[in-house]
């Protein structure tokens, strides 16, 4: 059994070689109890939106797309990202959950594996004292899987314009 010491050794060979995750990982999203990565428990932040992904919420919420766009959506710079509420909370978490679940946008789909926080192990091990479902033992998810969301995350990012 390898020690404290192998085991941080090889993990900065993998960093530095850009998949330091290569063993995987391990989460399970918590949602409908948890819902911390939708409030404004971090404070501000943005939830990015290609054109289709507005459109599809739209029709979901049965609303024209201009009726839609005005009430519920922010432009940032090029970009577009949904509002929210005074205390900072996705404008569609609503007891304690996702009113548009089955339309959300893609940076919800691809949470926790965006470029941002599957950069370095450190990182992730940060992004874990926020979500209680990163680290869950019995839920391993490959790297092969994460290299596929980080992808569509990337592709998702591209259609809203802001990569």
């Amino acid at each position: 059994m390898p020690d404290r010491k192998d085991k941080a050794a090889e993990m900065l060979r993998l960093k530095r070689a850009g998949r330091w995750y290569e063993q995987g990982v391990h989460f399970r999203c918590q949602a409908p109890e948890c819902s911390q990565c939708c409030s404004g428990q971090r404070g501000e932040g943005y939830v990015w939106l290609s054109a289709e992904e507005m459109q599809n919420i739209a029709s979901f919420l049965d609303m024209e797309f201009e009726k839609f766009t005005r009430r519920y959506i922010r432009q940032i710079d090029y970009a577009y990202s949904l509002i929210e509420k005074p205390n900072k909370d996705c404008v569609f978490l609503e007891n304690g959950g996702c009113s548009i679940y089955d339309v959300r946008p893609t940076q919800c789909r691809t949470y926790p594996f965006w470029p941002d926080i599957m950069r370095a192990p450190e990182v992730w091990h940060r992004e874990a004292e926020q979500c209680p479902g990163i680290g869950v033992e019995d839920a391993p998810v490959s790297a092969e899987e994460i290299d596929e969301q980080l992808e569509i995350d990337r592709a998702g990012r591209r259609r809203a314009g802001i990569e």
